[in-house]
């Protein structure tokens, strides 16, 4: 298995360059301090995972996922990250991760992650699991996005839902554009679905 390592923090490099040669199956092939600097480096070279921090200056493991898995849909990403809050394995996730560890996690347990993402299987860390079922699903949105949300799933245009929210028809399509950024999702239906699946159950 050859391995690409996304962090800016050298030190955090050099730790799982260490923790890895344990395994004799997994080989670092090189690293990367920020995203644009692994989606380059997985256009020239042969890479089968990518562990990826998320923050990073440059292009974060966010962004640098949606680009690998769009153009290279075959390399498992895991983001590996001290982040454990709803919104960012949603968009993890969302972007194509097959994996999220905590740095904190136990040793042996980030080993068999890597090994499990690599076979195929999605794993989320279990401490980063229990802190996302935990977490308010909506988090990631404003008062006013929430209650838009939930008027979209309802099925109200836009001028009602203008009248409704006492704001114009032009703030509606803004903060639409807003919670699709946000939520990483394509049209008004997806928010429906988005809706009925998560908010609605809170």
């Amino acid at each position: 298995m050859r391995v690409l390592l996304v962090d800016d923090d050298e030190s955090i490099v050099e730790s799982f360059k260490i923790i890895l040669s344990v395994d004799s199956s997994i080989e670092v092939i090189g690293s990367a301090k920020n995203g644009q600097e692994a989606w380059d480096f997985v256009k020239d070279n042969q890479v089968d995972l990518v562990l990826m921090d998320i923050r990073m200056p440059k292009m974060d493991g966010i962004e640098a996922t949606m680009h690998i898995k769009k153009e290279y849909p075959k390399v498992k990403i895991i983001i590996l990250t001290t982040f454990k809050d709803f919104r960012h394995i949603h968009q993890a996730l969302h972007a194509g991760a097959s994996g999220y560890l905590l740095k904190t996690d136990d040793v042996s347990n980030q080993i068999a992650t890597i090994k499990s993402v690599y076979q195929g299987q999605a794993v989320i860390s279990e401490e980063a699991l229990i802190a996302f079922t935990s977490s308010k699903k909506n988090e990631l949105l404003t008062e006013r996005e929430n209650d838009l949300v939930k008027l979209i799933a309802e099925g109200y245009s836009n001028k009602e839902i203008s009248g409704r929210l006492f704001i114009s028809e032009g703030t509606v399509r803004n903060v639409i554009s807003v919670v699709l950024e946000k939520l990483m999702l394509r049209d008004r239906t997806q928010i429906a679905i988005y809706y009925w699946q998560t908010l609605q159950n809170q």
